[in-house]
């Protein structure tokens, strides 16, 4: 048995031993208002997956948190560049950016409650969670470039495209990696609490929401493990392709 399938084989068992010990938790509380079986969720989900509206909730949310986490991503590395260039430029915008990292998300949703509606609501929180953290990593990626290696490169008169590819790629390539994964889960919570107060017409915060209001109990846990679910399958895409990206 190789290691990938030893690897496999002890993530199954892992997620089996949790499954029992929910199994085990449910059947001590007994009254699935408060805590559900796993068998029940399933069925939910089963149920779910035949529902039209289920299919319509899950795209608006992905789409709309993507789109708030690509536009949050292009700011934040234009921005990081600009500083990384322009010592004045980073002064001045540390303050907003700081701004941004500290406060909190319901802050936030709030606030942009009077300003945009509903619809939009994620993807204007999920832009703001995002920006401050890509904008952080890839200028401290910029700053741990090697000078030499660029003094060596304007020496030997390397072209900008090289210069970007063989050198700031090469530094850039962890600190990518590390914000785009915390980004991109941090995106989703912070998209999916903007809906369960906005309650847009479609969206799983708002089917969270509703889940709450009903004691549905079953659609509780089956939406946050679809929304869990999507997140890192989101993650792991935008991951692989980065990845092949940066080479």
């Amino acid at each position: 048995m190789n290691s990938t399938i030893k690897n496999k084989f002890k993530k199954i068992l892992i997620v089996i031993f949790y499954l029992v010990i929910w199994q085990i938790i449910s059947m001590i509380f007994k009254e699935e208002i408060l805590f559900v079986s796993p068998f029940k969720v399933l069925e939910k989900t089963f149920i779910n997956l035949m529902d039209i509206y289920f299919y319509k909730s899950v795209f608006a949310t992905v789409y709309k948190i993507l789109l708030g986490f690509i536009f949050g991503s292009i700011f934040g590395i234009i921005l990081s560049i600009i500083s990384y260039r322009f010592e004045i430029f980073k002064d001045f915008i540390y303050l907003p950016i700081t701004i941004l990292k500290s406060i909190p998300v319901v802050s936030f949703v709030i606030l942009l409650l009077f300003f945009v509606g509903s619809y939009k609501l994620s993807i204007y929180i999920s832009f703001i969670m995002v920006l401050p953290i890509i904008y952080l990593n890839v200028y401290e990626g910029l700053n741990n470039v090697d000078k030499n290696y660029l003094k060596m490169a304007d020496i030997y008169r390397v072209s900008l495209k090289n210069k970007i590819k063989y050198i700031y790629f090469e530094e850039l390539n962890p600190f990518l990696i590390s914000a785009f994964s915390l980004s991109i889960g941090l995106a989703f919570k912070s998209g999916l609490a903007a809906e369960v107060i906005a309650l847009p017409s479609y969206g799983i915060g708002t089917m969270l929401y509703n889940s709450k209001i009903y004691l549905d109990t079953a659609n509780l846990f089956s939406y946050t493990i679809i929304a869990v679910l999507v997140s890192y399958l989101c993650e792991k895409i935008i991951l692989k392709i980065l990845r092949r990206v940066l080479g």
